[in-house]
C-alpha cells in the first residue's frame, strides 16, 4: 500500500508494482517518482502524446446534454453506417460472440425503417459498434481520413449518452452488450491501468447480477433456448472482463465462483442459432473454430485463474501443498486447451491465421502470469530451502517467457510481420503482463547479488543471469518507445535505469551491444559483483 498526498493506493503482492517495491534499492526512488508523477498528472498530462481520450471512462465522467433527436441526427448516412458495421463484424477478433449477427441485422433493418421508434438502448449499441470499428481503423492506421478521430469521439460520446438517457442502471435489452463494448473501447484507449475501468467493470457485473445472468437459463422455463444461449455468451464475457481488469489493477475480482452456476456457451456458429429454435444443437467439435471457441479456451484457464486470484486475496496463510495443487491444475488446463490454441513456435505457424496466433500468445501470457502469481512468493530470501526450488525455477522461467513473448509481439506486429494485421489488439492489458515479467526479473537480479553459491536451485546462475540481462536489455528500447504515451512504461524505464544502468535514450551503439554476448556478460558481471 502507498500513501501520498492524494490518499492510499493498494495493489496485491503479485502485481508488478508490488514486486518492484520489494526491491530495496528501488523503494525510495519509487516513492519519489510516484509522488512526482501523481502531482504532474493532477496539473496536466505533461509531455505524453494525446490519444483521443478523456481522463477516464466517459460513462463515469461525461455530462449528458443531448436529446434523442440530437443523437439520431448524428447517425451518419446509411451507406456510411453499412460500411462501419460491416467492418465491425468482419474484422478478425473484433465482433464479440455475444452479438448474434443474424439477430442484429434484423434489428438494424427495423432501425432504418423507423429510427425514432427504436429504443435508445439499441441506438447506444449501434454507436458502440461504430465506435469500436472506427477505433480499430485509427489503431491500424488503415485510413488517413482527417475526420476519423473526430468521428470516433462523436460515436464514443453518443454511446455514453444513450446509456445514460436509457437509464442503464435499470438494465434491459442491449445495455450489458453496449457496456461491454464501452469497456473494450476504453481498454484499447488506455495506455495504462485505469481505476475507472475497474470501477466500470464492477458496474457491469452488478447489472448482470441484478438481471440474473449468474444463474443458468435452464432453471427458468420462460427463457427461450436462443435467449438463454446468448445470455451465457454475455455472462462469459463479463466473467472474463472481471478477471482481466482485476488482475491488471492488482485487486480482488468482484465475482466469486460459488456465486454463479451459468454454464459455458456451446461451440456454435451464429448460423446454428436463431430465435425460433426449440432446442439447442449440440456443440460443434473443437476442431471447428467458431466465434465462441476462443472464449471457451480462455474459460478453462480462467477457472484456475479465479482460484489463484481468490487464494492471493485471502489474508490467511496457505500450505505449500495448496500452491502445488493449483500448479498441477493449471498445467492440466493448459494441456486441455483446444488443439488450435495450443502454443506452437512461430516457425511452425506461418500458415495459421494471425488472430489464432495472437490468441495463442494471449493464452500463454495468461498461463505464465498465473505461474508467477502462484510462485513469486518463493523467490524471497526466507524461502531459500531446497523444497521451494521448483517454485523459484518456475517463477523465473515464466518471467523469461513473458519477455520472450514481448520480443515476439514487438517483431511480428511490424509491417510484414505475422501479427501486423491484428496489431490493433495490443493494449494496456498486454503491457501489464510484460511489466510483471520485467519486475520479477529485476527482483531476481537484485537477489542474485547475495545468492549463496550453495543455492540449491537447479537454475544455472551465470547462464540464467546472462539470459535475463540480455532480455531486459533487448526489451528496454520497447519501453523507451512506449514511455511517450504510457506512464507505466515510463516507470519501467526508470526502474531499469536504476537496476541495470541503462541509458536514458537508446542508440545504435546500445543496440549493437545488446546483440553482443560478451558485452552482456561483462555488464552482467558488474551487476552481480
Amino acid at each position: 500500500m502507498r500513501l501520498d498526498s492524494h490518499g492510499a493506493k493498494y495493489v496485491g503482492s503479485a502485481h508488478w508494482a508490488a514486486v518492484l517495491d520489494s526491491i530495496s534499492e528501488l523503494k525510495d526512488h519509487y516513492e519519489k517518482e510516484e509522488e512526482a508523477r501523481t502531482q504532474a498528472k493532477t496539473q496536466a498530462t505533461g509531455d505524453l502524446v494525446p490519444c483521443h481520450s478523456s481522463p477516464g471512462p466517459r460513462l463515469l465522467y461525461e455530462p449528458v446534454q443531448a436529446t434523442k433527436a440530437e443523437i439520431l441526427a448524428s447517425v451518419p448516412a446509411r451507406p456510411v453506417v453499412n460500411r462501419i458495421v460491416a467492418a465491425y463484424f468482419n474484422t478478425q477478433g473484433l465482433a464479440p460472440a455475444f452479438l448474434h449477427s443474424g439477430q442484429f441485422l434484423q434489428e438494424y433493418e427495423k432501425f432504418w425503417k423507423d429510427p425514432t421508434a427504436t429504443s435508445l438502448a439499441w441506438v447506444g449499441l449501434l454507436f458502440s459498434i461504430m465506435c469500436l470499428a472506427t477505433q480499430v481503423q485509427l489503431l491500424s492506421h488503415e485510413r488517413a481520413d482527417a475526420d476519423l478521430p473526430a468521428r470516433f469521439q462523436v460515436f464514443r460520446e453518443r454511446m455514453v449518452q444513450c446509456l445514460v438517457l436509457s437509464q442503464f442502471t435499470r438494465g434491459g435489452p442491449y445495455v450489458l452488450e453496449t457496456m461491454i463494448n464501452h469497456c473494450a473501447s476504453e481498454v484499447l484507449l488506455c495506455k495504462d491501468a485505469d481505476i475507472g475501468l475497474w470501477l466500470l467493470s464492477g458496474m457491469v457485473v452488478q447489472l448482470a447480477l441484478s438481471q440474473g445472468y449468474h444463474r443458468d437459463p435452464r432453471y427458468f422455463s420462460h427463457i427461450s433456448p436462443f435467449t438463454g444461449e446468448m445470455r451465457r455468451r454475455v455472462w462469459a464475457a463479463i466473467v472474463q472482463l472481471d478477471l482481466r481488469l482485476a488482475s491488471q489493477m492488482g485487486l480482488p475480482r468482484v465475482l466469486k465462483s460459488q456465486e454463479y452456476d451459468t454454464a459455458d456457451p456451446r461451440n456454435l456458429l451464429d448460423a446454428d442459432l436463431d430465435e425460433s429454435i426449440e432446442e439447442l444443437p449440440p456443440s460443434r467439435p473443437e476442431s471447428e473454430v467458431t466465434p465462441v471457441l476462443y472464449g471457451l479456451a480462455k474459460s478453462r484457464i480462467d477457472r484456475i485463474s479465479a482460484l489463484i486470484s481468490d487464494l492471493l486475496a485471502d489474508t490467511r496463510e496457505h500450505l505449500y501443498a495448496e500452491i502445488m495443487e493449483l500448479d498441477t491444475k493449471l498445467r492440466e488446463a493448459e494441456s486441455g486447451l483446444p488443439p488450435i490454441f495450443r502454443w506452437q513456435p512461430l516457425g511452425q505457424s506461418f500458415m495459421v491465421p494471425p488472430q489464432i496466433v495472437l490468441h495463442r500468445v494471449w493464452l500463454q501470457l495468461a498461463i505464465q502470469r498465473l505461474l508467477i502469481c502462484l510462485h513469486r512468493k518463493y523467490l524471497a530470501p526466507s524461502y531459500g530451502q531446497d523444497r521451494y526450488a521448483y517454485s523459484r525455477n518456475t517463477c523465473v522461467q515464466a518471467a523469461i517467457k513473458m519477455l520472450e513473448f514481448q520480443q515476439l509481439v514487438n517483431e511480428e506486429t511490424q509491417p510484414e510481420g505475422h501479427l501486423h494485421p491484428v496489431r490493433w489488439v495490443l493494449s494496456s492489458l498486454l503491457q501489464s503482463n510484460f511489466l510483471l515479467g520485467m519486475s520479477v526479473l529485476c527482483y531476481y537480479l537484485q537477489r542474485a547479488k547475495s545468492m549463496p553459491p550453495e543455492d540449491a536451485s537447479s537454475l544455472d546462475r551465470q547462464h540464467t543471469g546472462a539470459q535475463i540481462y540480455g532480455l531486459l536489455r533487448s526489451t528496454y528500447p520497447m519501453w523507451l518507445r512506449s514511455s511517450t504515451v504510457s506512464h507505466d512504461a515510463r516507470k519501467a524505464v526508470e526502474h531499469l535505469k536504476c537496476i541495470a544502468n541503462f541509458p536514458t535514450a537508446f542508440s545504435a551503439d546500445f543496440m549493437l551491444e545488446s546483440e553482443s554476448t560478451s558485452s552482456a556478460d561483462l555488464l552482467l558481471a558488474n551487476i552481480l559483483d
